[in-house]
């Protein structure tokens, strides 16, 4: 297993943002997720959301070490990142948390 570093760790913070973000102003086709979404924003504030999301990071990295690029040949950050937000996030949660038991893309998924 790839050892995670703080880069790692800061464009995993960038790009799981930028996913929500992505979420927020279009819903990236995923049906119904934009009102999730945006329902714990107006719940939780933007600025709670994003540390929420910030909080996800070592997560999303220790899943994205278990599939790397031997099970996944597409885009991480516009491809794994979503998806694992699709499957991994519990969007009408109080606090927006993710699942007790996660889905790997490219490997559970």
């Amino acid at each position: 297993m790839k050892e995670v570093t703080d880069t790692m760790r800061l464009e995993a913070a960038a790009t799981l943002w930028e996913a929500v973000l992505e979420l927020l102003n279009n819903g990236s086709g995923v049906k119904g997720k934009r009102a999730q979404v945006e329902a714990a924003r107006e719940r939780l504030g933007t600025s709670q959301l994003r540390l929420t999301v910030i909080g996800w990071v070592d997560a999303a990295c220790q899943d994205w070490n278990e599939v790397r690029e031997d099970q996944w040949d597409r885009c991480w950050d516009w491809d794994w990142v979503p998806e694992w937000l699709s499957h991994n996030v519990v969007w009408s949660d109080p606090t927006s948390s993710l699942m007790p038991t996660r889905i790997i893309p490219g490997k559970d998924a």
